[in-house]
């Protein structure tokens, strides 16, 4: 149904005799809707109204306002000139119809009214102004016509008729004449067919009826509008010219303005049909054209395309279908629900809200995966858009699947090589660090909690040094095997370094709870690892944070969890910690004195004072040992114990460890100057600098500075490093006994030496700790120690020399016990520089008593 026919179309008939109206208003009503006004200012108001009429039949005499006056405001109010009128008048002076011509009256019709030349007056107005509104979108390709004068055929037999119309013509049209029937045809046959033909109906031989029943025969010039010129009482030749297709009429004798008029009239429509015929034509080849780039576009895509009718069957499948899925267009058409059937049953839900049966309009890309029909697993992207018509009214679904299967794979790949340790599989610590942030995220919108868990393996640098890295590798892939069997329905495991892992335990009811799952933990990891037919043993500490008590936000909780790591550490192997405020606020003050420790040494806030070392025997100050001392100026005297491990762990140790060395030395030379330079002088080594390999480097700078004997210059390690360093301490050990420098186990008898390790270092001196010194009178136990270490030190030809000597008491149980030399507050605490050189020279003259 095109647009013309989708409505009736409207008329107003203007005229103020009621029967006038009533004879009008029957021939048209059948097929058009009617208004009528019977003057003319009802007229005017009436065609100002909306819906507006589309055409108006005015009578011309009427009281009042007649029909002139009522087409001059028509023509002259923008809001009605495009309306059409037909004049409706009992007149047929030439003068009053020239006069209506030229205020702009469309066409005209005598009283009384012949219906069928009514109809096809109001048709062809109809028609023609309805072409116009359609040219009018199209102006671009109408103003493309040539501008030439139309062409006009002229027939009749008669000189006389044929010379009135060509004088009243030829200014306008280039002009056409024929006599007969015959030449009017050939003429019309010819290369250059006329716009419209002029036809007199009565002619000897072919008569007119005749001619333009063969003119509407052909079908390359049927479309040539044919006006017959008759006299008007030849009412059966109207009606039989109507029906071979004649565009109207014009009667003898004719009045040269209606034929004017006609002419105008039907050589517009005539254009106007022509025009929209090409266009039509030209439309309609570019929707072939168009269509045809479609069919190539949609079946030649890699895509698979489709188009899914409102009744959910399919219209359209492309040949693509088969590459990607394996079954053929044939098999959807065949079965409608058959991409449900091939869609992975886990992205069936998925499916449901953003598949083609959604009731969005626009679905926004959707990834599944589908099992073809070789049984392969294939990813699909499915986008799809709802079709709907020129009127809005939905039409089903485009849609269209493209396989993104290698570019998946490609992704899977990427993404576990971005966010998977590579080792184990588990999350990486930038995977792990979006998990956290969802759990922090949700959690916090569920009013939940959650724990976070650091770990981190006991001794498993030891794997690494004794069987290799290879070994260390299984071992760490072993452990990862082992808490994904121990926490089965968490994801959020990672390995976030060398040696450590984080967890996060979402809480849920009836569950274990964290601590008891943490022990598990340390339980399972503990349990022994079978590396090239060796058993292995490492263990694990844990450090937990809760959120949101420890912390609210990400980095809040992960310092939280480091901090109770780092105090589950302090307490050994397997140890297991929750975080508490206490550590936080030890860590902000380990941060602080970290930042005031990193300028000490350039602000020369350090210090070395010395505490003598007596024989017990002879009571003969014997020896000193360097303590270095940190006074900050607001904290005032920073401990040892606080300062000297933080010191090792930031890695200032070693920088600090060498300004003893060289303060020590030289101060020996000053002594050794001025005759008071004791036996030797101890400095204590860390840890640090036994193991960075620049140890001997060091004492040999230190020696050669102040230009002292090695002998002079004492060395104290600790128990604990050496057996945990054993070959890298007994060499570098050997090299600084070679170098003439004395050596002493610090702190003996709180590590795990053997007899064997003992005599292959070759040391000087065993030094008892003073936790046993301390309580050996009341404590059988460290009595037994200080006995055990003093036998072991004379079995060996070691000297023993005991710390914290506080009472006499304590001096004469070890001297009888057999200890060489003590030290300690009984005899004088440590002394600045000064005051020990004062100490020296004053002790010289005499011998310690107790």
């Amino acid at each position: 149904m095109n647009r013309f026919s989708r409505h009736r179309p409207r008329i107003l008939i203007v005229d103020d005799v009621h029967e006038n109206l009533h004879l009008l208003m029957n021939i048209l009503s059948a097929t058009h809707t009617m208004t009528a006004a019977t003057s003319g200012e009802k007229a005017l108001e009436l065609a100002r109204r909306s819906p507006q009429p589309e055409l108006i039949l005015l009578d011309i005499k009427m009281p009042g306002m007649d029909g002139y006056t009522v087409l001059s405001r028509l023509k002259s109010d923008p809001a009605t000139t495009h309306i059409p009128v037909i004049f409706v008048t009992a007149l047929d002076d030439a003068a009053d119809v020239a006069g209506g011509l030229e205020l702009g009256v469309a066409d005209y019709i005598t009283k009384p009214v012949d219906p069928e030349l009514l109809l096809l007056r109001v048709s062809t107005q109809l028609t023609l102004q309805r072409y116009r509104e359609d040219a009018g979108l199209f102006d671009s390709e109408l103003s493309a016509d040539p501008a030439s004068a139309p062409t006009l055929l002229l027939v009749d037999d008669v000189p006389q008729n044929l010379h009135g119309l060509l004088e009243a013509l030829r200014d306008d049209y280039r002009i056409m004449i024929a006599g007969s029937g015959a030449k009017a045809l050939d003429l019309v046959q010819g290369t250059a067919p006329p716009d419209l033909i002029l036809l007199d109906i009565m002619m000897p031989g072919m008569g007119g009826l005749e001619v333009c029943q063969h003119i509407k025969s052909l079908p390359e010039h049927s479309r040539i509008p044919v006006i017959f010129v008759t006299v008007a009482d030849r009412a059966h030749d109207k009606l039989k010219g109507f029906e071979l297709g004649a565009a109207d009429y014009i009667t003898k004798p004719f009045d040269i303005e209606e034929v004017r008029a006609r002419v105008r009239t039907h050589l517009e429509l005539s254009r106007l049909r022509r025009h929209l015929e090409r266009v039509v034509a030209q439309r309609t080849a570019l929707l072939q054209k168009s269509e045809e780039k479609y069919r190539i576009l949609a079946d030649y895509s890699p895509n698979w395309e489709y188009w899914l009718g409102p009744d959910g069957s399919y219209l359209y499948v492309s040949p693509a279908c088969s590459a990607v899925s394996g079954y053929a267009p044939a098999d959807f058409f065949a079965d409608p629900a058959l991409m449900e059937k091939i869609i992975d049953p886990a992205d069936l839900a998925g499916w449901a809200e953003f598949g083609s049966a959604c009731g969005m309009d626009e679905i926004a890309p959707f990834v599944c995966r589908i099992r073809a029909l070789d049984g392969s697993e294939r990813w699909v992207e499915h986008v799809a858009k709802r079709v709907l018509d020129a009127e809005g009214t939905p039409r089903g679904w485009r849609g269209s699947y493209a396989n993104i299967t290698q570019r998946r794979q490609a992704e899977q790949q990427l993404d576990f090589v971005t966010h998977r340790d590579p080792l184990t599989g588990l999350s990486n610590r930038a995977l792990f660090a979006e998990l956290l942030v969802h759990a922090v995220k949700q959690a916090r919108h569920a009013q939940s909690v959650f724990a976070l868990l650091f770990i981190n393996l006991d001794n498993f640098m030891t794997i690494n040094e004794s069987l290799g890295h290879s070994a260390g590798d299984r071992l760490l892939t072993e452990v990862a095997m082992r808490l994904r069997a121990l926490l089965p329905g968490v994801d959020a495991i990672a390995r976030v370094g060398g040696d450590e892992f984080n967890i996060v335990l979402e809480h849920e009811a009836n569950a274990p709870g964290v601590d008891l799952v943490a022990q598990r933990i340390i339980d399972a990891l503990s349990l022994p690892y079978q590396l090239d037919g060796t058993s292995a043993y490492v263990g694990a500490s844990v450090g937990i944070a809760l959120y949101p008590a420890d912390g609210g936000d990400v980095g809040t909780l992960q310092s939280s969890a480091a901090a109770a790591l780092h105090q589950a550490k302090a307490k050994g192997p397997g140890a297991l910690r929750f975080f508490s405020p206490e550590m936080s606020s030890r860590a902000r003050d380990r941060l602080g004195l970290e930042a005031d420790l990193r300028g000490a040494l350039e602000r020369r806030e350090f210090s070395l004072h010395y505490q003598p070392q007596v024989d017990l025997r002879s009571g003969e100050l014997i020896g000193l040992e360097a303590l270095i001392r940190w006074t900050h100026p607001v904290r005032g005297n920073v401990a040892p114990a606080a300062f000297i491990p933080l010191a090792e762990e930031c890695g200032l140790i070693v920088d600090l460890g060498d300004w003893v060395l060289k303060t020590a030395c030289h101060q020996i030379r000053r002594w050794s100057d001025a005759g008071l330079a004791p036996r030797h002088t101890a400095v204590n080594i860390s840890a640090v600098q036994l193991s960075s390999g620049r140890l001997l480097d060091s004492v040999k700078r230190a020696l050669d500075a102040a230009g002292i004997a090695p002998e002079q210059l004492e060395l104290e390690i600790t128990e604990s490093f050496v057996m945990l360093e054993r070959e890298l301490s007994f060499q570098s050990l050997a090299d600084l006994r070679a170098l003439g420098v004395r050596l002493s186990i610090d702190d003996f008898g709180t590590g795990y030496s053997s007899l064997a390790y003992l005599q292959q270092l070759k040391v000087h001196k065993l030094k008892i700790d003073m936790s046993f010194v301390r309580d050996m009178m009341n404590n059988s136990g460290n009595a037994a120690i200080v006995r055990a270490v003093i036998a072991l030190g004379q079995s060996l030809g070691l000297e023993v020399i005991a710390e914290g000597v506080e009472e006499a008491g304590q001096a004469r149980y070890l001297r009888d016990l057999g200890c060489d030399v003590m030290q300690g507050y009984l005899f004088s605490r440590p002394l600045v520089g000064e005051d020990t050189g004062a100490l020296l020279a004053d002790f010289t003259t005499r011998h310690f008593t107790f």
